[in-house]
């Protein structure tokens, strides 16, 4: 995984500042560019604590990042504070704030933030802006949907502008008040 212009690693717990190169803590593998970080052994788990930075490709396994750049990727678990995310494979964690523009997210915790393009297969949405993608199950609370595709999932609260179901078909209103 390593590519030959990467030639530092990171294997030691201890913090690591404007670091271009490989993580390798626990479960976690990724290159990383001018990132600042921290790895760290908890009780049950090797964890980053990432401050910035750029993500270029990898697997997070666990762990909180703080704010940064997320180019490619599988996130497997943690809690991400704040920063971009551009691609990649989200399979579970929480997400609290930040910018999404592509990529899968597979289950998890949505709580604020904005998302511009995807698939998102499952989950919990709190709340947030939404401005394309595909919609496929989970749960939204909260929050304002401009446009995309939502194909089934649970609609409890929020503002719908505009919006097409799996069939192609237009709505102008949520899709717990479309006709079955």
């Amino acid at each position: 995984m390593k590519p030959s212009k990467f030639n530092d690693i990171a294997c030691e717990a201890g913090k690591y500042e404007n670091f271009t190169g490989l993580i390798m803590w626990g479960d976690n593998e990724g290159i990383v560019e001018n990132a600042c970080f921290k790895i760290e052994e908890w009780i049950h788990s090797k964890a980053i604590l990432f401050y910035s930075g750029v993500w270029l490709n990898g697997i997070w396994d666990y762990g909180i990042w703080k704010i940064g750049t997320w180019e490619d990727g599988i996130w497997e678990d943690g809690i991400w504070k704040d920063g971009v995310w551009h691609g990649g494979i989200w399979k579970n964690g929480k997400w609290h704030n930040g910018s999404w523009y592509d990529g899968v997210w597979k289950n998890g915790i949505w709580k604020s933030g904005i998302w511009k393009n995807g698939t998102w297969k499952n989950g919990v949405w709190y709340y947030g802006w939404w401005y394309g993608g595909i919609w496929e199950s989970g749960t939204w609370e909260n929050g304002t949907w401009e446009d995309g595709t939502w194909e089934n999932g649970t609609w409890c609260n929020g503002t719908w502008k505009d919006g097409i179901d799996g069939n192609s078909k237009s709505h102008l209103n949520s899709p717990n008040l479309w006709k079955k």
